[in-house]
């Protein structure tokens, strides 16, 4: 007996099915989903302390034959990419796959919050909070380029996660690491040379990214280090993007906003401008950061530092405003990373990947 493909069953019916397939093998309670461009996302609370997000190409982007095929192939893409990197501390992996329908949900935990929520609430993070979760996202990109991944391409506040330590009673007050932080949703990886798409999220994007033409797949990649750049300015200064308004209140585009931050060309002629300005407030950046940025949002790649460089100058500035943390931060990532090391096999999810490759193979 053939099973009713998830795209073609009723919304309502479809989400139900949805929650029971979820909530039957672990229990919890399931809620969701929130909707991005792409993917949607469900949460499972299985207790206070453990919740899982429930992760699969947005049904009503992909719905049909022909498109689920490529939201399908979507998913096994983000899969085998951030598998790649599954050892590295701050990347959010996925444990499990589950099928409901012939559709993929990927299964992982469920953070505390994104960057994004941190930028929105300034109170929250302290400086040395903005430098010590910069660096582990520079640190996460790095050992993602040592497994084989060229680029994350799609790097923005909305796709970065974090645990806050004081829930393992971390004192706040202590001198290092209080967000563990989790670059996530590698959907779009590589994209450039896997399949020739150059696109990002626009007020991320490099010069390059909005160009039409398929970039030479074996040039080196710095869509990311232009994206960090944007990222770094918008950490220190609660949200301004460089080209001078807060990115939430312009970006995703919503009905109520001018229609010129919904055009493409907006943030292209400023991502392609050479002689880009800081806006007034970057006065108040830590010193170094400023140069930091502008040369990380250079209209010619080979001008952006590398991603050692931006980590280098981050801790080099991190030092000048706090040594002690500056000191306990290292102490810290070194540990972290010495664990993981040695994780360099997953036969399990080796496994279920090679499943995938075949169940949607026919």
């Amino acid at each position: 007996m053939s099973i009713t493909p998830l795209y073609e069953i009723d919304e309502e019916w479809r989400r139900q099915i949805i929650k029971l397939h979820l909530e039957t093998p672990r229990g919890g309670v399931v809620t969701g989903p929130i909707e991005g461009a792409y993917g949607e996302v469900y949460s499972i609370a299985i207790s206070k302390s453990t919740r899982l997000a429930a992760k699969c190409p947005r049904v009503k982007r992909f719905g049909g034959p022909e498109k689920a095929r490529a939201g399908i192939e979507q998913v096994l893409h983000e899969l085998e990419k951030t598998h790649r990197a599954f050892m590295v501390p701050w990347i959010n992996r996925f444990f499990d796959v589950q099928i409901i329908h012939g559709w993929p949900f990927i299964l992982s935990r469920y953070r505390d919050g994104s960057l994004e929520d941190l930028i929105a609430n300034p109170l929250a993070w302290s400086l040395q909070d903005r430098f010590a979760s910069l660096i582990q996202i520079v640190r996460a990109l790095r050992l993602a380029q040592e497994r084989g991944i060229a680029t994350h391409q799609d790097l923005k506040p909305g796709n970065v996660f974090f645990d806050d330590l004081s829930r393992n009673n971390v004192p706040k007050d202590s001198k290092g690491m209080h967000f563990h932080m989790f670059v996530g949703d590698f959907g779009l990886a590589d994209a450039f040379r896997d399949f020739g798409r150059n696109r990002g999220s626009r007020p991320y994007m490099a010069p390059e990214q909005f160009s039409s033409t398929p970039i030479d797949p074996a040039a080196p990649a710095l869509f990311d280090v232009f994206a960090l750049g944007v990222i770094a300015f918008e950490c220190f200064l609660d949200g301004e993007h460089p080209i001078g308004v807060a990115t939430a209140d312009v970006w995703p585009w919503r009905q109520g906003i001018a229609q010129k931050w919904n055009r493409e060309s907006t943030w292209r002629y400023w991502a392609q401008r050479p002689d880009k300005l800081l806006p007034a407030a970057c006065v108040s950046l830590p010193i170094g950061i400023s140069e930091l940025i502008l040369a990380a949002l250079s209209l010619d790649p080979t001008a952006r530092p590398s991603l050692d460089e931006f980590e280098d100058r981050l801790w080099e500035a991190l030092g000048r405003v706090d040594l002690d943390t500056h000191t306990g931060l290292r102490l810290q990532i070194e540990a972290n990373e010495g664990l993981s090391s040695n994780d360099s096999e997953w036969p399990h999810m080796d496994e279920r990947l090679m499943q995938l490759r075949q169940f949607y193979s026919g």
